[in-house]
């Protein structure tokens, strides 16, 4: 069966490839996605039945405790945040109040699994869904389920709007001034958000992209994240080029890849590197439970040319 070539196929082929692409040291059978990919495969497959954010989290438990949706069938490690998320979970079974919001519950791990709810936000709400006070609250819901700090969720939703004006038909410099600016508007129009904005100042200068990549810090804080993420798709016209870029960020964190793949992967296509489909292929179950949410109709999108 081959994949079809949509948004939902190509992001999530970019998040794979650029995980792969982490761990090219080490033999192809040997390579594992990671974590964020898992759970983004996990988002996937929940919202493939219909929207039940208890569902998205059972699914989450599924990962954690049984190692579903990763290549091989083993259990992953979580992030800090993640873990003390799932573990509250288990405990309370309160989707609600699972995710950490303390100030250094700010890293990119809701980030790195968050590309197919903004599609899925997309189909039902359409590209003006930041004007629908339930389309914006379900996608910080489902942020907040690990991760739930102001700061971050705010960062989730310039990531929203911004993969929403690329699918738009924009192209990244227009989607990105478009999306700093409709994100300034939204959240200085709520409190909770407010006093964050300032956090996204350094997006918003004529000059970020004519910065050298080595002012950019991979801590994998979320804002930081961001900005590798946009500086990367101003400096690069392709796929290939992006995902290389990604791959020279300095810092802790690798998970910019992933999260720059699924974007590169939106606006140039999927990746054309036969080692992601040949894990991809290894990983069955995985493989079936896309092509069962490719036609489950709830993540069709009309992409403008």
């Amino acid at each position: 069966m081959d994949l079809p070539n949509n948004p939902l196929i190509n992001s999530t082929l970019g998040m794979l490839d650029g995980d792969l692409l982490t761990q090219k040291h080490l033999p192809l059978e040997q390579r594992r996605w990671s974590s964020g990919s898992s759970l983004a495969l996990a988002t996937i497959d929940a919202l493939s039945i219909s929207y039940d954010i208890n569902k998205i989290m059972q699914a989450f438990e599924a990962w954690y405790e049984h190692g579903k949706y990763t290549v091989d069938g083993h259990i992953q490690t979580a992030g800090k945040t993640t873990k003390k998320a799932l573990d509250d979970y288990l405990i309370k079974q309160d989707p609600f109040s699972s995710g950490g919001s303390l100030e250094d519950d700010n890293g990119s791990g809701a980030l790195a699994r968050m590309l197919p709810m903004v599609i899925y936000i997309y189909s039902h709400y359409g590209s003006d869904f930041v004007n629908n006070e339930t389309a914006m609250l379900t996608l910080h819901q489902v942020a907040g389920l690990t991760h739930n700090h102001p700061r971050g969720l705010m960062g989730i939703g310039l990531y929203a709007i911004l993969v929403g004006q690329i699918l738009d038909g924009f192209d990244f410099e227009n989607a990105l001034d478009r999306a700093v600016g409709i994100s300034y508007e939204y959240y200085s129009e709520h409190g909770l958000f407010a006093g964050f904005l300032k956090e996204l100042d350094n997006l918003n200068t004529p000059d970020f992209s004519s910065q050298p990549q080595s002012a950019l810090n991979g801590s994998g804080y979320i804002i930081d994240t961001l900005e590798n993420l946009v500086w990367i798709l101003l400096n690069t016209h392709s796929y290939q080029e992006a995902i290389q870029a990604a791959d020279q960020v300095k810092g802790p964190s690798k998970k910019i890849v992933p999260i720059v793949g699924s974007v590169a992967a939106l606006m140039y296509g999927r990746p054309n590197d036969i080692n992601v489909m040949k894990r991809f292929d290894a990983a069955f179950d995985v493989k079936n439970m896309l092509f069962k949410a490719n036609q489950s109709g709830e993540f069709v999108i009309k992409v403008h040319a």
